[in-house]
């Protein structure tokens, strides 16, 4: 894969070891991936830096993902219909107001992961 074609990543979890496997699955993937912690940092990455896509978890300390959703496409639109959030608890309901994002209940593979994050970035890899 070429650096033009290398996906940039947010992989945002409070779990070091979520993000740590993620971080090495995308990573092998080709993916350039940038971590947080909490949603807070999620939005000083997203600040800092476009992305392709952002994964992550709905239930965070600080700040949860929907609330980096918020403002992060309110920050970049472009990232509307890129986040794919994950979580090992039941999704919010469709009032949340991010009906065009994709959904992953934890525990999940990475293949689904990846289909996910080629779904929210148009890619076919």
């Amino acid at each position: 894969m070429t650096e033009a074609a290398k996906l940039r990543i947010l992989v945002v979890d409070d779990e070091e070891l979520v993000r740590a496997t993620l971080r090495l699955a995308l990573e092998q993937q080709g993916c350039e991936v940038v971590t947080a912690e909490d949603g807070v940092e999620g939005l000083d990455a997203v600040d800092l830096q476009p992305f392709d896509a952002v994964v992550s978890d709905v239930r965070l300390p600080r700040r949860d993902g929907l609330w980096l959703w918020r403002q992060a496409t309110a920050v970049r639109p472009e990232l509307v219909g890129r986040f794919v959030f994950i979580s090992g608890h039941s999704f919010p309901g469709p009032d949340h107001g991010s009906e065009r994002e994709f959904f992953l209940a934890k525990p999940f593979t990475m293949k689904q992961l990846w289909g996910a994050i080629a779904a929210v970035t148009k890619t076919d890899r």
